[in-house]
């Protein structure tokens, strides 16, 4: 595959609107859910980015007591404006507005991304305790998986109840409801652990916040 091939995405996705669609239903059931969304000869030059962007560690504690996360990882959002992961952005913003159109109950009315963060976790690292994303990331949240091994969890509580696996590998899109999926407020609690392999993830989320705007 030529490098102009591979970053012809929406080719390159062996996910369709329908696969997009039926994780979308999943994600009203469970909070969270996983597909296929890219061969790992797609890859190439989103790791080769991700690889040589600018990090910083995540602040280690955030919150207090009962509330408390721990975070150990790095991260960034200086993302190139014409590299890899933003033709991959505008081309998932096309699969899941297909996805949604599709649908004759649609979750969303739509989702438009306005914020991207690469997330890093060395091998060994401790990830994060569980958690909920703020409250300002509305409607879903995406995560691609682009490298590396570790476990994604969805539970109860911050305490961990009732943990249930998300399965990720690179290639694989990660879907996580919002406050507005389904017209609904809650957002699932959810961990990242037992990082064995040096783990790259994009995430693409919408910030209501008006000064963001829809781009």
């Amino acid at each position: 595959m030529t490098q102009t091939a591979i970053l012809d995405f929406d080719r390159a996705f062996v996910a369709d609107a329908a696969a997009v669609a039926d994780a979308l239903r999943r994600v009203g059931d469970d909070g969270a859910a996983s597909l296929s969304l890219l061969p790992a000869d797609a890859l190439g030059p989103l790791l080769e980015e991700v690889r040589g962007l600018q990090y910083r560690p995540a602040k280690p504690l955030v919150g207090q007591g009962d509330a408390a996360v721990h975070q150990d990882f790095d991260l960034t959002t200086e993302i190139p404006a014409d590299g890899a992961l933003m033709v991959l952005t505008r081309a998932l913003d096309r699969l899941i507005g297909a996805a949604l159109a599709s649908m004759r109950a649609p979750p969303l009315d739509a989702f438009e991304i306005n914020d991207y963060i690469v997330q890093h976790y060395p091998a060994g690292c401790a990830g994060m305790s569980p958690h909920r994303d703020h409250i300002r990331y509305t409607g879903l949240v995406a995560i691609v998986m682009l490298g590396g091994k570790g476990r994604f969890l969805v539970c109860d509580d911050r305490a961990g109840a009732n943990e249930r696996e998300i399965p990720m590998k690179p290639g694989d899109l990660l879907l996580m409801r919002a406050p507005g999926f389904q017209g609904r407020g809650d957002r699932p609690f959810h961990a990242v652990r037992d990082i064995t392999e040096d783990r790259y993830i994009f995430g693409l989320r919408h910030d209501a916040r008006p000064e963001r705007g829809n781009g």
